[in-house]
């Protein structure tokens, strides 16, 4: 700022000297020669002359003073420093050219930051789309468990928005752990042949996420080479049914764990047919993706268990009592409506309490769980078993005649009470009793249905008991 004061100075004083001088010069050619337009014309030259020089060096300092206060006003903005601006200070520009090509360097560095600033606006945006519509996808997973709907559906849904949204994806599948094998089966694919790809089961060590992860199971993970990987670590008969369902027919893959409880309860997999195609981004929207996946399912199991603590008996797995109830109210306005048939079996396990007395309650408790899974795989899907007491269970089975009824049970009766079971390496004797109701037959009243069944059942292991003493001595004698 001192520099354009002095300069602003000079000129003011260059100003009245060349005044002066042409005024002097104007007066000496007047009186000279006498020819008074030439000395006006002259001095008018001269003013001229002197006006455009001030003028030029007054504007020369107002664009360098905007340039400054411009670029380091944008510096302030970008938190640059004065210094990465102005090395060398604009006092040492000596040349108008010296100060555009610092000006074009300087119009260069700022457009590089303007575009660096526009890629990172567009990373933030696509990683908002991602959010919302992983939002979005939760809200329809959720809407899925209140509706109790089966799992390959909602794993359907979560695998085609994580395909949706990440780009250059493709294909893709979802695996889920079976502790009664200690290995991940797949749930759903998209891209290919499901039939094929339930035939494959993996250890974890398996797994793309074990191998490339490096002990680093948390986070995602991008597979390349995806073949040479599938022909170095899996058997045989595995690596030709990943063939025929398509699954080698990829470049590239983008794998993530789905941890619960601090266990990796699935993977979700995420494949492009294009090399190179996943980045570090695409890490970041899998990895949030499953973790709002695995906050989900870990609700949805515990709503599950919820819902399990209100229609199942813990010990055996059949229906409580209060369900069962609600089932059969079901069933009943049902059998009004078209007078279709059903039949109640009532069903006491026989000998219980001597076996609970003489072996203890586990061995009585483990004698009605595996009551409860024989009768479960003896009937229909579309019947049900309940647990209404101590040793007593009910059976429901629906559109079936009393005479059919009969036959039924007579094939179960025998099946279970041929039946072998061992605890603690001694074989104990598993039978039961059991009295047969049919609605319209009999009644259309629950109650009344129930206590008809309850005389049969009675009668029946009276029946039983005297035919078949072997089986009680075997206890007592024991």
């Amino acid at each position: 700022m001192n520099n354009s004061k002095d300069q602003a100075g000079t000129a003011l004083l260059i100003l009245f000297a060349l005044t002066g001088i042409s005024l002097f010069l104007a007066y000496l050619l007047i009186q000279l020669s006498g020819i008074l337009l030439f000395g006006m014309i002259f001095l008018i030259f001269i003013l001229i002359s002197i006006f455009i020089y001030v003028y030029f060096i007054a504007m020369s300092n107002i664009f360098t003073n905007n340039l400054r206060k411009t670029l380091e006003s944008i510096g302030s903005d970008m938190n640059i420093s004065k210094k990465t601006f102005f090395n060398p200070h604009f006092d040492e520009f000596r040349t108008l050219n010296q100060l555009a090509k610092y000006y074009d360097e300087t119009f260069k560095k700022a457009s590089q930051i303007h575009v660096d600033a526009e890629l990172k606006l567009k990373e933030l945006e696509r990683i908002n789309v991602f959010k919302n519509h992983t939002l979005d996808t939760l809200l329809k997973v959720n809407q899925l468990f209140l509706e109790l709907q089966d799992s390959k559906e909602y794993y359907s849904m979560i695998l085609s928005s994580a395909i949706d949204v990440i780009e250059n994806a493709s294909k893709g599948s979802i695996l889920q752990y079976n502790p009664s094998i200690d290995r991940y089966e797949f749930q759903t694919c998209i891209g290919y042949d499901f039939d094929e790809l339930k035939k494959v089961t993996m250890s974890l060590e398996e797994t793309f996420l074990f191998m490339n992860s490096h002990g680093n199971y948390d986070e995602p993970i991008i597979i390349k080479n995806v073949r040479e990987y599938d022909s170095n670590s899996l058997n045989m008969d595995s690596n030709e049914h990943l063939d025929k369902a398509g699954g080698l027919d990829i470049e590239e893959a983008l794998s993530s764990p789905i941890i619960i409880d601090g266990q990796i309860f699935a993977m979700i997999n995420i494949d492009s047919v294009v090399e190179n195609a996943f980045d570090e981004i695409d890490k970041q929207l899998l990895q949030f993706f499953a973790t709002q996946v695995s906050i989900a399912l870990r609700n949805k199991y515990l709503v599950d268990e919820t819902v399990n603590m209100s229609r199942y008996d813990k010990l055996t797995g059949a229906l409580n009592r209060n369900y069962f109830e609600k089932i059969l109210s079901k069933q009943s306005e049902l059998s009004l409506e078209n007078m279709e048939s059903y039949a109640l079996v009532l069903c006491d396990i026989n000998y219980l309490k001597i076996i609970n007395d003489t072996f203890g309650h586990s061995a009585g408790d483990a004698i009605l769980k595996e009551f409860s899974e024989l009768v479960h795989k003896s009937i229909r899907d579309t019947d049900s078993l309940s647990r209404i007491g101590g040793d007593e269970f009910v059976i429901l089975l629906r559109n079936i005649s009393y005479e059919k009824a009969e036959e039924k049970m007579a094939l179960i009766f025998n099946r279970i009470n041929t039946s072998v079971f061992i605890h603690n390496g001694q074989e104990l004797p598993i039978s039961f009793s059991y009295g047969i109701a049919s609605s319209p037959d009999d009644s259309m009243i629950y109650d009344v249905l129930l206590k008809i069944a309850d005389i049969k059942m009675y009668k029946f292991k009276e029946s039983y008991k005297e035919n078949h003493p072997d089986k009680m001595s075997f206890v007592q004698n024991f």
